[in-house]
């Protein structure tokens, strides 16, 4: 009786040392607070060599908004106190635990991301909900503070159904032409920014257009064709002063993630 309570003492022990050796915290940055759900995105994406995706809400509630002209304008003290603001999302302080085993299949990764999900709007922040397609999970904004401080709901930008007529094309003017569609069906203009795969992009060439496709299965196409499944990701930035997005990408490397799990 006493050897197998020992032993199952000592059971219970591996075990409990297994689970913190296995335990994973990641924090967002005290000293970027603006998107702490893009940043714990990115550790995970990184650490776990998963691809996932990131879309800012719009944000328009003061409580979401930070004024931070005063730190970062170059100009002078007259037209920082008169001229046009500068404005960045506030975000709350999380830290997330999660156990790295619950992040090695798409269905536990897309778990784990969805109770680390929970937690942030838990603190009052936006509601944000994570889907899966293919190779790649996407975190997307779900409900935000409108300006009068009610929460409403709001869909991702990138569900926008586009077409875009077939022609001869590299895939850098398919992707301008995908967020030329974009403003069109939802007047929110998608710059591109300086981090795109241009090299990948330059070197696809195609005739072929798209038809009533949802612009992020547009995107998660051209990227694939262009290189290989799960090969990049990106975070789709929002501006709210000058309201207008950014579209950023990060190289993510083989997908962790196969089709058919």
């Amino acid at each position: 009786m006493r050897h197998a309570l020992l032993l199952t003492m000592f059971v219970s022990a591996l075990g409990l040392f297994a689970m913190s050796q296995d335990s994973v915290t990641i924090t967002s940055d005290p000293k970027d607070l603006s998107r702490p759900v893009s940043t714990l995105v990115d550790q995970i994406r990184k650490r776990e060599k998963i691809s996932i995706t990131y879309e800012d809400p719009r944000y328009s509630n003061s409580a979401d908004i930070e004024d931070v002209t005063t730190e970062v304008s170059k100009a002078s003290a007259l037209e920082k106190t008169y001229g046009p603001r500068i404005l960045v999302p506030k975000g709350r302080s999380i830290t997330f635990v999660y156990a790295s085993r619950d992040a090695q299949t798409p269905e536990a990764a897309k778990r784990t991301i969805d109770r680390m999900l929970r937690e942030y709007a838990s603190l009052g922040g936006p509601v944000f909900a994570v889907t899966r397609d293919g190779v790649r999970l996407h975190v997307v904004p779900s409900e935000v503070l409108d300006a009068s401080g009610d929460r409403v709901r709001q869909d991702s930008v990138l569900e926008a159904v586009i077409s875009v007529p077939p022609g001869p094309r590299d895939g850098g003017q398919l992707l301008q032409a995908i967020c030329d569609q974009i403003q069109m069906q939802t007047g929110y203009e998608i710059g591109i920014g300086p981090s795109v795969p241009g090299n990948n992009l330059v070197r696809y060439k195609t005739t072929q257009g798209i038809e009533d496709e949802t612009a992020r299965a547009a995107i998660s196409t051209l990227l694939d064709r262009s290189s290989f499944a799960g090969a990049y990701d990106w975070d789709l930035y929002y501006g709210p002063d000058l309201k207008t997005y950014m579209l950023n990408f990060s190289y993510a490397g083989l997908a962790a993630i196969p089709v058919g799990q």
